[in-house]
């Protein structure tokens, strides 16, 4: 499907409703309909297009090459074609980057129509980020529409091939037949004894979901049981609660403004693009363990160049607590790593996330995190389960003793770190997964499958 030269500013064509056609469509070719309007009207059309394409969908955007244009741009011109007489009128304003002007045709006949002019001349960094603004990931950059032809000064069209930045929740999105194994619904069998002893613990629930702890905006109460937890000192100060991980990451995005470099939660990416923040920079965000279900070591994280490094461990509680890039506070600077009590804990519906700073980072932490974001009792359920020490090594147990069989019943697998409960198979899997009535959260380069725990979604899967 394409979407080119007739599209409105900030719209799409007619006849495409993007309620009724989201998402629809594998891809949108845009050729020399960009620039009209103003660049809140670019960003706008971009986040359209973007919202009818499926996940994963492709995006081609043409563009003039405002430095290529400049090199030769005349405020008068003239031209004749076949008996017509065309003079340009126009201007530059360079602290716009706007062309403005008009084009005045005087046809054989002795008739005349004038044809104004207004558009927006984009250099292609500029083009690149409203992409990345827009939830798009750029690909490829052709000149000239030759692929693979490299792009300069003097060249005139540059194309952008990009493709769509996919949100933590579009996994999740739609029921699934057969077994699905997008997620692990059966660790809470492991788990359920802590999480039945925390809600024990608290005396009057009714009265502490009544409790607002304005004295306490941050959490910072946390802090001994996190210490505890962990192993290691840490101020009150050092730690920022949140509504979970993801609410955390997307504020945490606004530390990035000068640049990033993200292979963890998409919802950082997302929103530091939409905050303006441009590719590579001072800030690091990496997933660990990642989704390849390999584990960064320590040692690794310590030693990475950035200003501000931020260690995404939203499944990190299937390691052991000593394990944490929590232990490296003490000893690099501007280390931020996010714990939430979703991933094992299987308390996702609590909305309770942790970020531990270093102490020359904190401050600048809880400046960008919304206070208030996590209610007293959630907070207090969370740390009700965390002050009992590492109750999850039943469910670490288990993932080490059942995992190894489902490796061996996939054809092509990479089955990451042995405690991560879930392994990558590559999208040609796809076909055999769906003989066996099976169905993984699909990934930009392949498949991610979780690992069935209990003896039930064990015999369903094995057979």
């Amino acid at each position: 499907m394409g979407v080119g030269a007739e599209t409105p500013p900030g719209g799409l064509p007619d006849g495409i409703d993007p309620a009724r056609a989201a998402p629809g469509f594998d891809a949108v070719v845009c050729v020399q309909a960009f620039g009209w309007g103003s660049d809140a009207d670019q960003l706008r059309l971009l986040r359209r297009v973007r919202s009818v394409l499926k996940p994963g969908g492709v995006l081609v955007l043409d563009h003039s090459n405002a430095t290529a244009i400049l090199r030769d741009y005349r405020s008068h011109a003239e031209a004749e074609v076949d008996g017509h007489t065309f003079t340009f009128e126009r201007r530059y304003d360079p602290l716009t980057g706007r062309s403005g002007g008009e084009v005045r045709v005087q046809r054989p006949d002795g008739s005349a129509c004038v044809l104004r002019d207004d558009v927006r001349l984009y250099h292609p960094a500029e083009v690149a980020s409203l992409l990345e603004r827009a939830g798009f990931v750029v690909a490829r950059v052709d000149a000239d529409f030759t692929p693979g032809a490299p792009v300069t000064a003097d060249t005139r069209y540059v194309q952008f091939v990009a493709t769509t930045r996919v949100s933590a929740l579009e996994g999740h999105r739609g029921a699934a037949e057969g077994v699905d194994l997008r997620w692990a619904p059966d660790e809470v069998e492991f788990v359920r004894p802590a999480i039945e002893r925390a809600w024990a613990s608290l005396a009057d629930v009714p009265e502490t979901a009544r409790r607002y702890d304005v004295a306490d905006p941050y959490g910072a109460k946390a802090a001994p049981v996190l210490q505890r937890y962990f192993g290691m000192f840490l101020e009150p100060e050092q730690v920022t609660c949140g509504a979970g991980a993801t609410g955390l990451l997307r504020s945490l995005a606004a530390l990035a403004v000068d640049g990033f470099t993200c292979t963890g939660h998409p919802e950082f990416a997302l929103a530091a693009a939409e905050l303006g923040a441009p590719r590579g920079g001072a800030v690091v965000v990496v997933d660990r363990p990642g989704v390849s279900g390999e584990v960064m070591g320590l040692d690794e994280i310590r030693e990475l160049e950035a200003d501000v490094v931020i260690v995404d461990e939203t499944c990190a509680a299937y390691l052991e607590p000593h394990d944490s890039a929590v232990r490296l506070l003490p000893h690099r600077r501007g280390l931020v790593v996010v714990r939430s009590m979703s991933k094992g804990y299987c308390c996702g519906g609590l909305r309770v996330g942790f970020a531990l700073a270093s102490k020359d980072i904190a401050r600048r932490v809880r400046e960008v995190a919304a206070p208030l974001a996590v209610s007293a009792l959630s907070l207090d359920l969370s740390l009700a389960l965390l002050g009992q020490g590492d109750v999850l090594r039943p469910l670490r147990e288990r993932i080490r003793a059942v995992k190894p069989s489902f490796v061996d019943l996939l054809p092509e697998v990479a089955p990451g770190d042995p405690r991560v409960p879930w392994v990558r198979v590559p999208a040609s899997v796809e076909g055999w997964l769906a003989e066996r009535g099976l169905r993984g959260k699909a990934l930009p380069d392949g498949i991610r499958l979780s690992v069935p725990l209990s003896e039930r979604r064990r015999r369903a899967v094995l057979g």
